[in-house]
């Protein structure tokens, strides 16, 4: 029985022992079987980009701003006298053009021709009123000098007795009539509205059979020969604009709605900054805005439209353009050197919506990255496309 117990006791120590052992033999054989990889360092991988050759030249600056197209000159006709519209012109309609001096519409003027008729009998009567003056007064002189002929002693020729007074109530009178008569033909000359302008029908108030009254609204009119367009501006973009009524920078206007292009010019500031976006007002004025001298029938330019405005600057002289994308921050581009990037700072002349130029910096035969790099590095890498290799 102790020789059992005995053996028992010896499988349980030895043969996990054993097993042991044979587990660790087993790994050391595979573990001496096992193939080892050998790492390479990398290979310097150069980055394919695209590139431009710089080179200097001389261009127009320009400022790109958004405007509103208003009239220049709006006015509201009024009448003066009071009648019945009895006359308007076939052009007296809303967005109808008419010219200066052009009769608008006509009143009723029988009451007013009366007038005139009754204010040049009151001047008949007056003026018959002098000439019989004028006789009394020569028969005051003649009683005056029989009377100092017959008497022995001599009688004044005081203003009463030669009449004075009267010819002088005759002569006012006289200036009342003529003042009555020229009043009465200016409310006849009134009957008539004539367009002080060549103008653009904006409203229309009246029909025919209208009855108007004195300062009674009949139309509004805007001058069609100057629109004006008012434009917000950066105000450090001012000093390179000229204003002047002939010497103002040059102005492009593009609207939306159409293809045509309209020429203005940059005449004066508002003289004030917007509440909201602190930028300078400008006004610029656009000519013969309608198109109505011009023989080509080119589309009108419509009040109120919001229009893209390009105001020319001064001539940048010997300056460098990129596309505003390649330009990176902190004012820095990307140059290609001998296979290797460089990033250089440059000096800006002007800068606009897509494109900059710049003023320092850049040489001639540069070489300008276009393309965008995830992780730009001074002296990386870099390979030319087939298309930029010289």
């Amino acid at each position: 029985m102790k020789i059992k117990g005995v053996l028992r006791l010896m499988i349980k120590i030895i043969l996990p022992v054993c097993l042991i052992l044979a587990g660790a033999a087993g790994w050391g054989y595979f573990k001496s079987r096992e193939s080892k990889m050998k790492r390479k360092p990398p290979k310097k991988q150069a980055v394919v980009v695209e590139t431009i050759s710089m080179k200097p030249g001389n261009y127009q600056s320009s400022v790109q701003v958004m405007g509103t197209v208003m009239p220049d000159r709006q006015i509201s006709i009024k009448s003066k006298v009071s009648g019945e519209v009895i006359f308007l012109s076939s052009r007296f309609v809303q967005g109808g053009v008419m010219k200066k001096g052009e009769t608008l519409l006509k009143l009723d003027n029988s009451d007013y021709m009366i007038e005139v008729q009754k204010a040049q009998s009151a001047l008949d009567k007056v003026l018959s009123d002098l000439a019989i003056e004028k006789g009394s007064q020569l028969i005051a002189k003649e009683e005056l000098k029989l009377m100092n002929e017959a008497s022995q002693s001599v009688v004044k020729a005081t203003d009463l007795a030669l009449r004075r007074p009267q010819l002088a109530q005759v002569k006012a009178a006289i200036k009342s009539a003529r003042a009555e008569l020229e009043k009465a033909r200016l409310s006849l000359s009134r009957t008539i509205v004539i367009v002080p302008f060549n103008a653009l029908v904006l409203e229309k108030q009246v029909d025919l059979g209208s009855l108007v009254t004195v300062q009674g609204t009949l139309a509004t009119l805007v001058d069609v020969d100057t629109y004006r367009v008012e434009a917000q501006v950066p105000p450090d973009r001012l000093a390179a604009l000229r204003t002047g009524k002939d010497s103002g920078s040059v102005a492009q206007i593009y609207s939306q709605y159409s293809d045509q292009t309209w020429q203005g010019k940059l005449v004066r500031t508002t003289g004030r900054m917007s509440g909201k976006s602190r930028m300078a007002g400008v006004i610029i004025l656009v000519s013969d805005p309608l198109g109505l001298k011009d023989k080509e029938n080119r589309a009108p330019l419509l009040l109120d439209d919001h229009v893209n405005v390009r105001i020319m600057g001064e001539i940048l002289e010997n300056v460098f353009s990129i596309s505003r994308s390649i330009l990176r921050d902190k004012n820095t581009v990307w140059m290609y050197n001998s296979g290797v990037l460089e990033i250089k700072e440059v000096r800006l002349a002007w800068k606009e919506d897509t494109k900059v130029y710049i003023r320092s910096g850049i040489t001639l035969g540069d070489i300008v990255i276009t393309s965008d790099l995830s992780a730009a590095v001074k002296g990386m890498a870099l390979q030319l496309t087939s298309g930029d290799r010289p």
